[in-house]
């Protein structure tokens, strides 16, 4: 079962407000353990135990630096297959000088294979064992071409770099869940003692004007802000929904990457926008309304690594 955060401040500030609460609480001690008695020394120790957990693993990795680091290995990960592809294409090269006319042999290089295995880490991975074997076996013919035995020996090691590459990118893939739930297991036990602790404020105070403010959680009536990230490739574009969202949502982007996105309007992702938006590295950027509203929000990752972009929603007034 996915398990969800029990508050709606991002992890930094409900830390932050919590670890304030507790710091008054211990302070008024005696009226908490007065008024119930297990608000006391006992308490609050577990209290700073739930605390060194939240401050450890809660802001630890995030869930948007988990998936910086994922897009870094996969980064890593397409930069083996891409020295992988190329390798071959050297060797088909010299296969082809080798072998004008055996097509027996062509095929045993990887002729009429390479376009269904070259997309794929795993079959690229088995098809480069197999091209290495097969060079070894052929080497005094591709030698005499001058393809040398360090270039032959290369595509053994290619294919284990990205063996290991395409390793690493999958096992960080299948722990993050795991991370994640950790640290959000922390940080709901950390707050759900301040939940306590402010439920009983309110009674030992009595009146909301006698409650100190370090006492008061988020309250139901302020605006909720809700963030997303839209992970976008090299050179893709990413179409988002526009209408409902935008009636919903007061919008902006940030872009956190290295390299300037462009974004625009439309109603067809085909559509020849009347404006594209550029937004610089770091550059948050508030989305105004369009008349007349289009279907679509694009946005276009014109760079040659993977970008990043927050969507930030706050919702509008009633």
């Amino acid at each position: 079962m996915e398990i969800k955060r029990i508050f709606t401040e991002s992890d930094s500030d409900m830390i932050s407000k919590i670890n304030l609460m507790r710091e008054v609480f211990n302070d008024n001690l005696s009226k908490f353990t007065a008024y119930d008695s297990q608000f006391n020394a006992s308490f609050y120790l577990n209290w700073e135990a739930a605390c060194k957990d939240a401050l450890m693993i809660g802001l630890g990795d995030s869930d948007e630096q988990l998936t910086d680091h994922d897009a870094i290995l996969i980064d890593e990960s397409n930069q083996s297959l891409a020295k992988c592809c190329a390798k071959y294409r050297d060797v088909q090269y010299y296969a082809g000088k080798a072998f004008p006319d055996n097509k027996e042999a062509l095929k045993e290089f990887g002729q009429g294979q390479y376009s269904k295995v070259c997309t794929s880490r795993l079959r690229m991975v088995q098809f480069m064992e197999t091209l290495h074997g097969v060079a070894d076996k052929y080497k005094v013919e591709l030698i005499a071409q001058n393809f040398a035995q360090p270039a032959i020996d290369e595509i053994a090691t290619l294919a284990n770099e990205l063996r290991e590459d395409n390793k690493a990118q999958q096992m960080k893939k299948k722990e993050r869940p795991t991370q994640t739930r950790k640290r959000i297991e922390a940080l709901n036990r950390f707050y759900s003692i301040g939940r306590q602790v402010a439920r009983a404020a309110r009674a030992i105070y009595r009146t909301r004007k006698d409650l100190p403010s370090s006492f008061r959680l988020m309250q139901r009536h302020e605006r909720k802000v809700l963030k997303a990230w839209l992970n976008i490739g090299a050179g893709d574009t990413r179409k988002t929904s526009l209408p409902k969202l935008a009636k919903k949502f007061n919008l902006s982007l940030t872009n956190q990457s290295p390299t300037g996105i462009e974004f625009w309007y439309a109603n067809t992702a085909r559509e020849v926008p009347d404006e594209k938006f550029y937004i610089s590295a770091g550059e948050e950027i508030k989305l105004e309304p369009v008349a007349p509203v289009k279907k679509y929000l694009l946005i276009q990752n014109t760079s040659v690594k993977p970008v990043r972009v927050m969507m930030r929603k706050e919702k509008k007034k009633a």
